[in-house]
């Protein structure tokens, strides 16, 4: 529907923008280059520098907290002693293999064993058994107050609705309530020292002396555990080694009396024996069967003590990870439990839940502990089978050597029977020596390395680094904060949002001039006062007269040629201000806008739709200011408000709303009826009155007529159109206009809108030639320069409409 054959009407040189208006053709890109590298970092600190109100409340809300909490809370000292465990203890029995017979101190060969040991002390450490006994020894039961240690500040008081009474036996028969163990555990800390064998034993609480006390008497106690655990062990050892070095006694003492009663029965002598190969195979099996009884009497200590059922005391149980973790998690269970059976009864479905976690706790450390009491076992029965089997080939060899030599197999037998009885009885005598003296030494690889000594500074609170990590947590938590609210906001704020959204370049951005204004102190405003030869056409409630002056009566007089007398401007009352003279700042944004519009394509648009996705973006303004720029230029330019709905370039200019495009287009008027403007080549062709039915009329023939008259008589025709969300007149203009001129607010139009505006255009054929943003943010150092006064010749601009001054 775009009239063909204007370029015939272009191709005059001594037009003024003729140079313009047809140029060799190239290819035209309405979008903008591909963003930088450095269009995130913009980006953030964009963000940054338009929300850094928020990070500075929430990093200085965050940090008077801190510093209210860190002057108001009650100081926390800390006791530290150190332990040093050592890789190996003393051996409980000689001759046996490391990893089978240590004692609970020794360090396993294999390095994972080696860790799981030292997390064993690490457990026994925070044991509650452990707990109770420095709690019982030190009086922390009596004088809880003393030691117990509060984050809240003295002045919080918990309310007493949420206190529990505590059941009538809340020890469970150990002596120490259960949550004053808690609480221990919870003021307790265990801390390897990196790289050495040092742990460190710390214990926090309100008294310097106190936590000194504390401190020292737990590392104390647990090395005195693990001695009592020791010597408990080497005593059950002891008691039954001697049993047997008296049985093995009485044995050589017999052994002793039949050799001799057989030698003098026979009169024989050692030297006589001849020791043939059955006589050495008699020896090589006596000789293995003491090695397995010496064994079998050794695992036989271990089954006595699982026949009287003290597992606990077995050495494999005794260095086992496993049952010692499941010991542990056992007792934690057990405090946990008598915790809530504090606070609740035990139909709470917590506390059931618990009970079934101690009883489930209970069963494992039962079936881990029956688990290494039946190797106990199975090794002491193999080791017995082995002795039964070694005595019945001992026993076939004699008869063997009977049938044979029935005195020297007899003689052997008994000569053996001695030896043997001997060799267990002098390995069992020194087993119990070497028991005896690692008793009398008291040795322990665990030994307390430096006791701790009364704190002089307050460990709670740690002033600089609470004060640090508010810091820390407000910038990032404020940060978040401006991340999720710009995130949320989608509005348009630059050109890069337009590019985003669209995909359009920006032609121009307007500032908002009214902030540069005011920011000036009135100082421009006083500079486009006294500029000569400003002119104030029209006001908001009025129409021009036939003089160019403004009525405030709401009526026309004369014909509004614009051939009147110019009155003095009033600098304070917009929407247009025309002249000689105007701030270069302004002008300049259209004269940008006028650059661009006319270097967008190869042959430059000469019918031209500006509109925007919603009302009250400035597209009236930017019309308007538009049509000045290029009439500015000498060309003949046409403005013409095709929003039939409600219009308001004829307000903008001062000049009558009627006759106007609605009544040419109904028929009302024979011939177009435009106005001259008081801007030179400007001419204007206004809505007229009110129409029914806008879209059919601007979808009529007559309205193609009028644009390809306009064609012929003007350069330029700007239309202004409805938005294109609101009604559907944009979206047909647009198909008749050259080009499409999309108008934004910064700070008010919203991407999905201007988004879903351009699909609609493109939908329709319309050729969008680029974007203007108004109230774009402006550079300062800009203005600073254009700030003389306004006498210095400039085109003529419109400041951009404020919202609320228009309406579509």
């Amino acid at each position: 529907m775009r009239p063909n054959g204007e370029e015939a009407n272009m191709t005059d040189n001594r037009q003024p923008l003729a140079p313009y208006l047809m140029r060799p053709p190239r290819r035209w890109d309405a979008t903008l280059p591909p963003e930088s590298e450095g269009g995130f970092v913009q980006d953030v600190l964009g963000l940054l520098r338009r929300r850094w109100t928020v990070i500075a409340k929430t990093v200085g809300i965050l940090f008077t907290l801190s510093v209210l909490y860190c002057v108001l809370a009650t100081p926390a000292y800390l006791g530290s002693a150190n332990v040093l465990i050592e890789g190996k203890g003393p051996e409980v029995l000689s001759g046996q293999d490391a990893n089978a017979a240590q004692s609970p101190f020794n360090i396993p060969a294999s390095l994972g064993s080696k860790y799981d040991y030292y997390l064993t002390q690490f457990t026994l450490l925070q044991s509650p058994s452990l707990v109770r006994r420095v709690i019982e020894e030190q009086g922390l039961a009596k004088n809880a107050a003393r030691w117990q240690v509060s984050y809240l500040p003295s002045w919080v008081k918990i309310p007493s609705f949420l206190h529990v009474a505590p059941p009538p036996n809340p020890d469970n028969g150990t002596g120490v309530p259960a949550p004053v163990v808690s609480q221990y555990l919870k003021q307790l800390t265990i801390l390897p020292v990196r790289g050495t064998r040092l742990v460190s034993v710390q214990f926090t609480t309100p008294d310097p002396k106190v936590a000194a006390a504390v401190a020292n008497a737990h590392a104390q106690l647990f090395v005195k555990a693990g001695l009592e655990r020791l010597y408990e062990s080497m005593d059950q050892i002891r008691t039954f080694l001697q049993t047997k070095l008296a049985e093995l006694q009485t044995r050589m003492q017999e052994a002793e009396t039949k050799l001799m009663k057989f030698q003098a029965a026979h009169n024989l002598l050692p030297v006589v024996l001849q020791k043939d190969v059955a006589s050495e195979r008699l020896m090589d099996l006596s000789k293995r069967l003491t090695e397995a009884q010496g064994q079998l009497f050794a695992l036989e200590a271990e089954y006595q003590i699982v026949e009287r059922g003290n597992y606990d005391s077995l050495p494999a149980v005794l260095h086992s990870p496993l049952i010692q973790n499941l010991r542990e998690n056992y007792d934690r269970l057990e405090v946990e439990h008598a915790l809530l059976a504090l606070k609740f009864r035990p139909t709470y479905p917590p506390l059931r839940q618990l009970s079934g976690q101690l009883d489930h706790a209970h069963k494992l450390l039962e079936q881990e502990t029956a688990k290494v009491v039946k190797g106990v076992e199975a090794k002491y029965q193999a080791s017995q089978a082995t002795t039964n089997q070694l005595k019945n080939e001992l026993e076939a060899q004699r008869k063997s050597l009977l049938a044979r030599k029935d005195v020297e197999g007899e003689f052997l037998a008994l000569t053996s029977e001695v030896e043997t009885t001997r060799a267990l009885h002098d390995n069992l005598l020194a087993r119990i020596k070497d028991l005896n003296v690692a008793g009398q030494s008291s040795l322990s690889n665990i030994t307390v390395a430096e006791p701790a000594v009364p704190p002089q500074w307050p460990s709670f609170p740690a002033t600089k680094l609470f004060l640090i990590l508010s810091v820390a947590t407000g910038l990032l938590l404020g940060t978040g904060i401006a991340f999720l609210r710009e995130s949320s906001d989608q509005t348009i704020r630059d050109a890069r949002d337009i590019h985003r959204a669209t995909g359009l370049g920006t032609l121009a951005v307007v500032p908002d001039f009214d902030g540069v204004l005011g920011d000036r102190n009135g100082r421009v405003r006083r500079a486009l006062g006294a500029a000569a030869g400003l002119v104030r056409f029209g006001s908001r409630n009025g129409h021009a007269n036939g003089n160019g002056h403004a009525s405030a009566n709401g009526h026309a007089n004369g014909n509004g040629n614009g051939n009147g007398a110019k009155p003095a401007a009033d600098p304070a009352s917009p929407p247009l201000l025309l002249g000689n003279g105007s701030v270069p700042p302004p002008a300049e944004a259209y004269r940008t806008l006028r650059t661009a519009l006319l270097l967008s394509r190869a042959i430059s648009p000469r019918v031209i739709l500006v509109s925007s996705a919603t009302g009250a973006e400035g597209k009236t303004t930017t019309a308007v200011n538009m049509a000045a720029a290029l009439a500015t230029c000498g060309a003949k330019v046409l403005l013409v408000d095709a929003d039939l709905r409600q219009p308001r370039c004829h307000t903008t200019l001062g000049l009558a709303p009627s006759p106007g495009l609605g009544d040419f287009l109904t028929g009302r008027v024979a011939a177009e009826p435009i106005q001259a403007t008081h801007v030179e080549n400007l001419s204007l062709l206004a809505a007229g009155h009110p129409a029914p039915n806008p879209t059919e009329l601007l979808t009529s023939w007559l309205m193609c007529k009028l644009l390809q008259d306009a064609r012929e008589r003007f350069e330029f025709v700007v239309l202004d159109s409805p938005p294109v969300l609101a009604v559907s007149d944009g979206l047909l203009l647009a198909n008749l206009a050259d080009g499409v001129v999309f108008v934004a607010e910064s700070g008010r139009s919203r991407q999905d809108d201007a988004r879903l505006a351009i699909e609609r255009v493109l939908q329709t054929g319309g050729v969008p030639v680029g974007a203007v943003l108004n109230r774009g943010r402006g550079e300062e150092g800009y203005y600073r320069y254009y700030q003389a006064p306004a006498a210095r010749s400039a085109d003529e601009i419109l400041p951009p409409a404020t919202p609320g001054q228009e309406k579509a």
